[in-house]
């Protein structure tokens, strides 16, 4: 399947957001995603980029020189929502009251090609079963 660089980037947010997810699903009830260090996830996702010198300084975070890699553009959709999401709770906000499945069907409708969508959690299965999910980080 032909993926566009942006939609790479697009399901790098989405990831995310289904990260922040299943987190908050496996938690008990003295864990909270107002727990979470959101700057250091973006950090993480900074590190996991092949050349971090390439990317912008501030939110949003964008390459900037051309960058095809599906890899780096996963990382760069996750820098830019865990970056949000700290922003967020630096305000006040609450973690916890995220509505994920709408922001995910949000986001969604920026994808050039919506199949994509729909066979996500096939695609990182299938990547997961193939390569582990070292390959996923």
């Amino acid at each position: 399947m032909e993926v566009v660089t942006t939609d790479w980037m697009v399901m790098g947010m989405i990831h995310a957001y289904k990260i922040i997810q299943k987190a908050s699903q496996a938690f008990d009830e003295e864990e909270s995603l107002n727990d979470v260090d959101f700057p250091y996830l973006v950090e993480l996702q900074r590190r996991d980029i092949e050349n971090p010198s390439s990317l912008s300084a501030e939110f949003p975070y964008v390459f900037k020189e051309k960058n095809t890699s599906a890899h780096d553009n996963m990382h760069l959709g996750m820098m830019n929502v865990f970056n949000l999401l700290g922003e967020q709770k630096e305000k006040g906000g609450d973690m916890d009251g995220i509505d994920v499945p709408f922001l995910i069907e949000s986001l969604s409708g920026e994808l050039e090609n919506a199949d994509l969508l729909e066979s996500y959690d096939d695609f990182f299965v299938d990547v997961e079963r193939r390569e582990g999910l070292e390959e996923l980080r």
